[in-house]
């Protein structure tokens, strides 16, 4: 079986080997070059796979293309992942569960059954999002925030003087404060510092109201890059969403043998 997350910039894929885990996969950009990618993707599907589970959250006109490429490739129908009420013993805090993002619900669904508990998933890419379940299995909702390249794209293009900024990377050696010392450095520091400031009170408020510990869980294109800035402990898990995809796909071929 293969596995495979289409986020906002990038398609992403592995096999799921007997055992439930993530084996040999790829990945391939496809912002700038849609039709390559999935090119990409479809030269690498071992001819003998059995299912191809996808999460899409990249538009339906990349979603036709990798069905398309699938059933060309393999003669049969890839299943898209969808967000329910409830699935695997968690429910959805969304009042219209469709409506959140299928690669947040497929990070909270592994989160929570790798932690067996409390959890918190950071997802750092183009957004970076924040969500939270309960010991109970109860989403509790999240946040959506503008990553660090997308703030300062904003504050390029909304201003006269700024212009474009590279994203920060590490922290400043010890002993410095985390303040620009060009205007490149300033809008790079403030948007990491943002972004890793409330990511630490998300999980801090969590802590409060659950009067227990979470486990946070990082993933996503840019979460390498959080890492330095975080106060918070946390467990980096590049290919979060894919696991809760391979769990998904497990419960449904289990439930039903024949599809």
């Amino acid at each position: 079986m293969i596995v495979v997350d289409a986020g906002n910039t990038r398609i992403k894929w592995a096999r799921v080997a007997s055992d439930g885990s993530l084996a040999a996969g790829g990945l391939a950009p496809h912002r700038d070059a849609p039709e390559a990618a999935v090119a990409a993707f479809a030269a690498a599907l071992p001819p003998d796979t059995s299912r191809v589970w996808i999460a899409n959250v990249a538009g339906p006109g990349l979603g036709r293309r990798l069905a398309a490429a699938v059933r060309e490739r393999l003669n049969r129908e890839a299943r898209f992942a969808a967000v329910a009420a409830e699935q695997l013993g968690v429910r959805c805090a969304y009042t219209e569960p469709a409506r959140l993002g299928v690669d947040r619900w497929l990070g909270v669904l592994a989160a929570y059954h790798r932690a067996r508990g409390p959890a918190c998933v950071v997802s750092a890419g183009t957004a970076v999002t924040f969500d939270a379940v309960d010991t109970a299995g109860v989403h509790l909702g999240g946040l959506i925030l503008a990553g660090a390249r997308l703030a300062a794209r904003a504050l390029d293009e909304n201003t006269a003087d700024i212009g474009p900024t590279a994203l920060a990377g590490a922290r400043p050696p010890e002993g410095r404060l985390p303040l620009g010392r060009s205007t490149e450095e300033a809008v790079g520091f403030g948007a990491m510092l943002a972004l890793s400031s409330a990511i630490d009170r998300a999980v801090s408020q969590v802590r409060d109201a659950l009067a227990a510990q979470p486990s946070v869980y990082l993933t996503g294109g840019d979460a390498a890059a959080l890492v330095p800035w975080l106060a918070t402990a946390h467990e980096l898990r590049s290919d979060l969403v894919l696991e809760g995809l391979a769990l998904l796909a497990a419960h449904d071929a289990a439930t039903d043998p024949t599809v």
